[in-house]
């Protein structure tokens, strides 16, 4: 019987131990990151890059609030003739940024924040709701990534096309990111 209460006292504590919370505390700087897209049109996909995001962020009691640029002339794809249609759809040289405001609760619970973006593009502000990030955070370095979809009619975007067929209203964006604490 002993061994038996010590087996489930052993599993609860491994259990327990894993499953805590960690609290986000103080200011952090964005070390690095990589955006990418996917455009789909009716028979073919293109997509592409940037690393040249700045940002900053702060935690304080119970949420976090964090900042991030990206030039928009910085999304590299492997065709410079659909990186210059798509600085002209997104109006970049009126609009040159692609800003994110990320609000989220201050503690990772089982490696994954839930946050609100108000992305701004071309212009234009959107919400989105409860987007989920994978994240932890170790030595002083917060690692987050997630894969969500940006509504191209909700920044008043007009599509572009492909011999008469639009690309699709949805693009998928991947965010990888690592914030350094200060």
């Amino acid at each position: 019987m002993k061994f038996k209460s010590l087996v489930f006292f052993l599993l609860f504590f491994l259990l327990s131990q894993s499953l805590q919370a960690e609290v986000l505390k103080g200011k952090f700087e964005l070390q690095s990151s990589k955006i990418n897209y996917l455009v789909t049109y009716l028979i073919k996909k293109a997509d592409g890059d940037s690393t040249k995001s700045k940002g900053k962020g702060e935690c304080k009691a119970e949420k976090c609030n964090f900042l991030v640029a990206a030039p928009v002339k910085s999304f590299i794809s492997k065709d410079s003739n659909r990186d210059l249609n798509m600085l002209s759809s997104t109006k970049a040289d009126k609009y040159p940024l692609i800003v994110a405001k990320i609000t989220t609760p201050s503690e990772i619970t089982n490696g994954e924040l839930k946050a609100d973006l108000e992305i701004e593009f071309s212009g234009v502000k959107h919400l989105y709701k409860n987007v989920l990030f994978k994240s932890n955070f170790k030595e002083g370095i917060l690692h987050v990534e997630s894969k969500f979809d940006l509504i191209l009619g909700e920044h008043k975007i007009e599509k572009p096309s492909l011999m008469g067929v639009n690309i699709n209203e949805l693009v998928p964006l991947t965010i990888i990111a690592d914030w350094k604490k200060l």
